[in-house]
């Protein structure tokens, strides 16, 4: 455990005050007081409030006599130590692979457990799934890294421009999570004050990966000429240092969605100017004041010197792919440039997370939209839920009535579900008729809900309701696109499924419950980490390629705003129900 020494200071909660040290503490409902995760001990309870009523909910008496509350909760009367258990959000499962063809077991995978920054040697994979050698000549070498910039994670690839070899992968937690575990939480968090707390966790969460890659590098030879990031909409403004408010409320305007062109200081804040869209520098009309933060121009202080301590130019280029909506970003158009997408191949493209977004080739443009699926499927929101870490149920089998079989992470004692774990409990459940049509839970587990690990986790009534809200929501979607296109099952030829969480669901699962429609089976792949293979393209690839590029995929790509369409409510409904 971590000790730390907190000053009270008006009304401020022990998690308000944590977070003004920097110090992280994984928050999935953003101080809430909901998620019941963002337990501490304090070591003087008599240096706080009372426990409220949802701390004794959390835990039992003997527990809150030891010192455990929710820091969210929790305001400090006096000066106090506080313990933070281990952080497990560190051990997170991170998908870093690209997966190139469907036949999943003859494929090389790095699903790779992080702990903090952990750091993967891998050769690259080709098309035709052989692995080519890694011996290359490094002093001719160049060097770009791909950044993939998840709500949850991050993923890197430190790349030879030479000959596309991948050297070394690199992950991380996203260390916002301190501010909650979903995109609108951030939103809102940076509306309220904490914008540039924000910023400077991202950034140190991409410096900290850079570091990572780099590590053990000769730097008489280490060359990073370029760095592609590609992350959704919300992620760009706060590592951008845009301003969320645009993104919190209709009609959801972002500042903007062109793809940026930089330098790694720029990014850093090392030397600050005016950044406008692609399209205004093209022209000449963006203004490079060339200013530090001390007001002096910025070139006499040794432009060219490494940023920070990693052992990266500040002239390195970087670049931010373009989004395409407030909710549909960079991360999407990389996934579609990953995954070779091209408008008349009647191909569909899913990354189901905390906001689900989808994508349709439509003939001569891509239909694109997303829906707020809520954290459930990150194991948010869930009464016993958790990331992809150690000792969470990934696997279940429920057989008669009583006796769940799991299976875990790591093969580690149980401690809670993850994604892939929910969908199987959920999947059981509705088998056996343990869950009615309309996602009730039968007796006599209706109550306390239904015991998948006897005496430690349990599946209540309102989680079945989590699921069943991000499922509806998911699998309408889907349909709206294919009905606005006048597409139907049968014509789509190929389901790419992206992410970490696609890449470990049970497809047979998914579409038992209607999380996918029941008319794509046999077309959904798992693909893996396809907005970091996007990233990483956009390193290698050549003006002669025949592949689309960024800005083409975004500009014939038009959203459908769910939101306002009728058909989307209807087909919502519909889906609720358990078939």
């Amino acid at each position: 455990m971590k000790r730390i020494f907190l000053q009270k200071k008006q009304n401020k909660t022990i998690l308000e005050l944590l977070r003004e040290q920097g110090k992280y503490l994984d928050a999935p409902c953003s101080g809430k007081g909901t998620c019941g995760k963002c337990c501490i001990i304090i070591e003087e309870t008599r240096k706080t409030d009372p426990p409220k009523q949802r701390e004794k909910e959390v835990f039992t008496e003997r527990e809150l006599e030891e010192g455990w509350r929710l820091s969210c909760m929790t305001v400090p009367t006096d000066d106090l130590y506080v313990c933070i258990p281990e952080i497990r959000e560190n051990q997170i499962q991170v998908q870093m692979e690209f997966v190139r063809n469907t036949k999943m077991e003859s494929d090389v995978q790095a699903t790779t457990v992080i702990c903090e920054n952990k750091i993967e040697d891998r050769a690259q994979i080709g098309s035709d799934g052989e692995i080519k050698p890694e011996n290359m000549d490094t002093e001719k070498s160049v060097y770009g890294i791909a950044i993939d910039i998840g709500t949850t994670t991050l993923a890197a690839e430190l790349i030879s421009l030479t000959d596309g070899i991948c050297l070394k992968t690199a992950s991380s937690v996203n260390h916002q999570r301190a501010y909650g575990a979903d995109v609108i939480s951030r939103i809102r968090a940076a509306a309220s004050g904490d914008a540039e707390k924000l910023r400077e966790s991202i950034l140190k969460d991409v410096r900290n990966l850079a570091e990572t890659l780099l590590a053990g590098q000769d730097e008489n030879v280490l060359n990073v000429s370029k760095i592609v990031i590609a992350g959704n909409t919300t992620m760009i403004h706060l590592l951008l240092g845009y301003s969320c408010v645009g993104l919190g409320a209709a009609p959801f305007t972002p500042v903007n969605l062109a793809p940026e062109d930089m330098t790694w200081g720029e990014l850093n804040g090392e030397y600050e100017e005016t950044r406008e869209s692609g399209d205004a520098r093209e022209s000449g009309d963006a203004k490079e004041s060339g200013v530090a933060r001390d007001g002096s121009d910025a070139r006499e202080h040794g432009y060219v010197r490494e940023c920070g301590h990693t052992g990266i130019n500040q002239t390195t280029k970087v670049q931010i792919m373009p989004g395409i909506s407030a909710f549909v970003g960079g991360d999407i158009t990389a996934g579609m440039m990953g995954c070779g997408m091209r408008p008349d191949k009647c191909e569909m493209l899913i990354d189901i997370g905390t906001n689900g977004e989808m994508v349709l080739a439509a003939g001569d443009h891509f239909l694109v939209s997303s829906v707020a699926a809520g954290p459930a499927f990150e194991g948010g929101n869930i009464s016993c839920g958790m990331p992809g870490v150690l000792g969470a149920v990934c696997r279940a089998v429920l057989f008669g009535k009583n006796n769940m079989v799991t299976k875990t992470i790591g093969n580690k004692p149980a401690i809670g579900l993850c994604g892939t774990g929910i969908i199987d409990v959920m999947y059981e459940l509705v088998r056996h008729h343990i869950v009615d049509t309309q996602g009730i839970l039968g007796e006599p587990w209706f109550e306390k809900g239904f015991p998948v690990v006897p005496g430690k986790i349990y599946f209540t009534q309102e989680d079945i309701r989590q699921v069943q809200m991000a499922k509806a929501a998911i699998c309408a979607g889907l349909e709206v696109l294919l009905q606005k296109s006048n597409i139907s099952h049968e014509q789509i030829k190929k389901v790419y499924v992206a992410g970490g969480f696609g890449m470990g669901l049970d497809m047979e699962k998914a579409l038992g419950i209607g999380l996918l429609p029941i008319g794509l089976r046999g077309k959904l792949t798992p693909v893996g980490n396809s907005a970091l293979e996007g990233a990483a393209r956009c390193l290698t690839h050549s003006k002669e390629s025949s592949d689309m590029q960024p800005q083409e995929i975004a500009a014939i790509s038009h959203e459908i705003n769910l939101a306002d369409t009728p058909e989307f409510q209807e087909l919502y409904l519909k889906h609720m129900q358990f078939c």
